[in-house]
Formats: C-alpha cells, structure tokens, sequence
C-alpha cells in the first residue's frame, strides 16, 4: 500500500479546513490520518495529511490546488519523508 503525506501551513479561518478537505474528497483520496496544530506564530496552524493508495498523477495535481488556495501559506507533498517517522515526529513535539 502506497502512502503519502501532505504538510500544509494554513491561516486559522472559519471554512479552510473545509474547504481543502473538499479537495481531497474531489479527487476520491482515502485519508488515513489528519492531524491540524497550532504554531509558533499567530494566526497560522500546521495540517499534515496522510493518504493511502495514491495514483502519482492525481496527487500531484491535488498538490498544486491545495497550493492555489488563498488561506495556504506553504504546501510540501512528503515525496522524500518516510512518511511513519513523520507523524511520529509529529506527535513528540507535541508532548515534550
């Protein structure tokens, strides 16, 4: 099974959350897991995406849409990262 992580920075704003979740739901993904956590800076949290059984092509696209996205600050598509020690990481920072 192929998986994938998306990492995005996001302004907190009613609707954001909605609205890239309906990207994902457009282009028929299978989240895994979502996680969404507030940063260092104000105003601005991190949602990091797991899918599961990924076709290159639709992610790739799904990827440059997120990025078009006005409340997006920042997309990285986890090509390189192995994507458990990610989360893991994820999850240590948030309990130290």
């Amino acid at each position: 099974m192929k998986k994938k992580m998306i990492t995005a920075l996001i302004h907190n704003q009613n609707g954001v959350l909605t609205r890239l979740m309906g990207l994902f739901t457009k282009h028929q993904f299978q989240i895994e897991s979502l996680s969404v956590v507030c940063t260092k800076v104000k105003g601005v949290s991190k949602m990091s995406v797991t899918i599961k059984d990924v076709d290159e092509h639709k992610f790739l696209q799904l990827v440059k849409q997120i990025n078009k996205q006005i409340d997006v600050l920042y997309v990285t598509d986890g090509a390189n990262q192995n994507v458990v020690a990610e989360e893991l990481a994820s999850i240590k920072k948030l309990l130290c």
